[in-house]
This record gives C-alpha cells, structure tokens and sequence, in this order.
C-alpha cells in the first residue's frame, strides 16, 4: 500500500509524513519525494527525500535511501545517505554503506559495511572499513 497521508500525520521527528509505504507493498524503481517517509514493506531501487526516511520493523530495502534523517528499524543492503542523522535502532541490520554527518547505533542494531562521517557534498573524510554487531552484554554471575 503507497497511500499519502493528511497533514495531521506526523515522523518520530515532527515532521509532515507524507507517504507511507505499508507492509504488504513491494516498491520497484526510484521514487523522490520533499516529506518524510515511513517504509513497512519492501523497496527494491532508489528512495530520495528532503526529509526523515524511517525504515520500520518490518521493512526491506535492496537499494539506496538518500534523506535528510534516516531511521533504520528494519533490514537495509545497500546504502545510506544523510545530510544529517543515521539512526540503526535495536533489531536492524544495515548491510552495506553509509555516509552521514552524525551516526547512531543503537544496542542490537548490526552494522556490515563502510561508513564516512562528517562529510558533506564539498570535503569527504576518508572512509573507514567497519564490521559492528551489538548485542546485550553477556550477564555475569555475582562474585562469591
């Protein structure tokens, strides 16, 4: 299901959720939008927004997302974009590259991939092999 939403719809970061891709939807090709997008179902090709891209749970990805924000819940092979934050919240899974000004991972989030920080369109940063998985900490049995 692509359906656009009234105005009154809100992203985790205020902002107008314009389109929302739902969970039973595949999406083929390139799609450009100037809101924010919330993705429950499948992308296979090119998301680009001027806002926050949120990834949900139950969404898949085999491409690249280009955004302002992009908030990863669910599976990502490709690469990510973002002229601001990344977040990869508890749960996701990024396989391939992203290039952010800020970077968040969150514990049981996994990273496979390369990431280049605190670029912008003018300077890059060199960018740096890194292969991250987080996970609870082990518990430990209490000293005798």
């Amino acid at each position: 299901m692509l359906s656009m939403k009234s105005s009154s719809a809100r992203s985790r970061n205020g902002s107008e959720l314009g389109t929302i891709i739902g969970h039973e939807a595949i999406v083929e090709g390139k799609l450009t939008v100037k809101h924010a997008v919330r993705i429950d179902g499948r992308l296979n090709g090119e998301l680009e927004s001027s806002d926050t891209i949120t990834v949900g749970s139950t969404g898949r990805i085999e491409g690249t997302l280009i955004g302002e924000n992009i908030v990863v819940g669910g599976q990502v092979e490709g690469s990510l974009k973002s002229g601001g934050l990344i977040t990869l919240e508890a749960g996701s899974r990024l396989t391939g590259d992203l290039e952010a000004a800020r970077l968040v991972i969150i514990d049981g989030a996994t990273f496979s991939g390369r990431s280049a920080m605190g670029t912008t369109e003018r300077t890059r940063v060199e960018e740096t092999p890194h292969r991250i998985q987080l996970s609870p900490e082990p518990e430990t049995e209490p000293a005798e």
